[in-house]
């Protein structure tokens, strides 16, 4: 999938393979691992003090997804721009609508292609073309 990415980075913006590589598709890597490592952090109940006027209690903060996030890709660097911001809405527990700017068409149909085969299409949906 990365040299997929490659070439339709190339195709559409005349960036290098250094260049795809050290922007945008190591930042999301780097990204997506570090979600998978604090994850389990994340989803941990805190506790907080409760205010004296409360009563006798207990207070935490339980933290839970907000529902649908759209994202709006941008074309000069589509892969961190975009998938950034998706990881963190994955990882949240959301579901995503994904819009990939029309612009770089190549590496939006590269996305397309990323979401049919490894998303589950009634929670994360990839729409291309123009708005």
């Amino acid at each position: 999938m990365e040299k997929d990415f490659d070439e339709s980075l190339r195709k559409d913006l005349g960036k290098g393979s250094f260049e795809n590589w050290c922007f945008e598709l190591n930042n999301v890597c780097r990204e997506i691992h570090h979600a998978i490592a604090n994850l389990k952090t994340w989803m941990e109940e805190e506790k907080v003090d409760t205010p004296f006027l409360v009563g006798p209690g207990q207070s935490s903060i339980i933290r839970e997804p907000l529902g649908v996030v759209a994202i709006l890709g941008s074309w000069n660097y589509p892969l961190v721009t975009s998938f950034s911001p998706m990881v963190d809405a994955i990882a949240a527990g959301n579901c995503v609508l994904f819009k990939p700017s029309e612009i770089s068409a190549h590496t939006a149909t590269v996305c397309r292609r990323l979401f049919i085969r490894f998303l589950d299409s009634s929670s994360y949906v990839c729409l291309i073309g123009q708005v």
